[in-house]
């Protein structure tokens, strides 16, 4: 039985760490002997546990990085790779796979792998704007690539940025698309989606007539929640019956209250932190709103599509590659609170053409299906182990 080896540098829980999560999983269920390695955080104990009950080896690896933008030394980078290096030696993996939250991190763990030729598949979950690494930097990632390794981008768009941030053929780096889960439950009657929808009103002490705006992602700076305080006054007044539903937690979590509070729309705005019922919240709700400033791949929107939430969403990279602007939602352009209050306000006052459209992403997301991209991605791992003249895989 092969050992796969699936690296992250988190310090959260989020959508890159879900794919992880998934990817496990179907390797898993394939014959390959899976181990997870990640840093030990308040955040990410649940995601540990998880891994753990569907019997996933977890290991702790520090090997978090600060989020500057301050260029690291190469002395910097070493602790990471020694760690990473130890970690092989005890579990002495056939491969790797090297889940990327961010663009030009964990630099000491991909090299430990070109180090000891270990068959690599790197993926930049995130790749949000074009950055600068200085000339070692660009040299040991480049090393690093050519030692059995295939880089990975989630859409056209990070792919042609990993390029130009690496000086590298955009050829060599490959799309494989985020996914999401397709198999709906049993098909609900319309009684039982009426009483999930009053269920969870009941719940969140709301009138059973309220119609639910639900955000689903952490609360930072690159979700763009700050984007709708400002026009949920206006929306109030038009739509009473109105909430906004909040799903995640994060750093911006005090911040956001206040400025909730400040704008005086506490009635108007629920923050209901992690949540691990997304699917029932999705069914409950009536529209999916998603203003987010830069994106990998996000399965939240995939997940309201497959879904059949009408959604509402920022035109920010790579929202159009997922979305056709009036055919399975509406896009309003990136951190414009006009545009963003025209385009809500249409989706409350035509909610038939908003479902014509969700019927449509429906359908567009059966492009985008987590057992397409756990497929390539194991596919592509089993690949370079051949080339690399091990025929013994999983």
């Amino acid at each position: 039985m092969n050992k796969l080896l699936i690296i992250f540098p988190s310090v959260e829980r989020g959508g890159a760490e879900e794919y992880a999560l998934t990817i496990a999983r179907d390797a898993q269920q394939q014959g390959w002997q899976v181990h997870a390695a990640f840093p030990k955080t308040p955040q990410t104990t649940s995601l540990a546990q998880d891994f753990q009950q569907h019997k996933i080896n977890y290991h702790c690896l520090e090997i978090a990085e600060t989020y500057t933008r301050k260029l690291r030394t190469l002395r910097q980078y070493l602790p990471d790779c020694l760690r990473t290096l130890s970690l092989f030696l005890q579990i002495q993996p056939d491969a790797v796979i090297i889940v990327l939250p961010w663009i030009d991190r964990s630099l000491g763990t991909i090299f430990a792998c070109a180090y000891l030729n270990v068959p690599t598949v790197v993926v930049f979950q995130l790749v949000p704007c074009q950055i600068t690494l200085s000339q070692w930097q660009l040299t040991l990632y480049n090393w690093s690539r050519v030692r059995n390794q295939q880089w990975v981008a989630v859409s056209q768009y990070s792919q042609k940025l990993v390029g130009k941030i690496f000086q590298m053929p955009v050829s060599e780096v490959k799309c494989i698309y985020n996914g999401t889960k397709l198999e709906m439950d049993k098909k609900q009657s319309l009684q039982e989606i009426v009483a999930l929808r009053d269920r969870l009103r009941q719940e969140l002490e709301l009138p059973l007539t309220s119609r639910l705006v639900l955000t689903v992602g952490r609360l930072n700076q690159q979700k763009g929640y700050s984007d709708p305080i400002p026009i949920i006054p206006a929306i109030a007044k038009e739509f009473p019956e109105v909430k906004f539903i909040w799903v995640g937690d994060g750093e911006l979590r005090s911040q956001l209250q206040a400025e909730v509070k400040a704008t005086k729309i506490e009635a108007s705005v629920l923050f209901l932190g992690y949540q691990n019922d997304i699917p029932q919240l999705l069914k409950a709700a009536d529209l999916f709103l998603f203003p987010s400033h830069y994106e990998g791949y996000p399965f939240a929107l995939l997940e309201a599509m497959a879904y059949g939430l009408p959604i509402v969403a920022s035109n920010a990279n790579p929202m159009p590659e997922i979305i056709t602007d009036r055919l399975e939602g509406l896009l309003f352009r990136k951190g414009d609170r006009h545009d963003l209050l025209a385009k809500l306000r249409w989706a409350l006052q035509n909610p038939l053409l908003m479902r014509g459209m969700a019927e449509n992403a429906k359908l567009r997301v059966r492009e985008f299906s987590a057992t397409k991209m756990s497929f390539e991605t194991l596919d592509l791992v089993q690949k370079i182990i051949v080339k690399n003249g091990n025929q013994n895989v999983a």
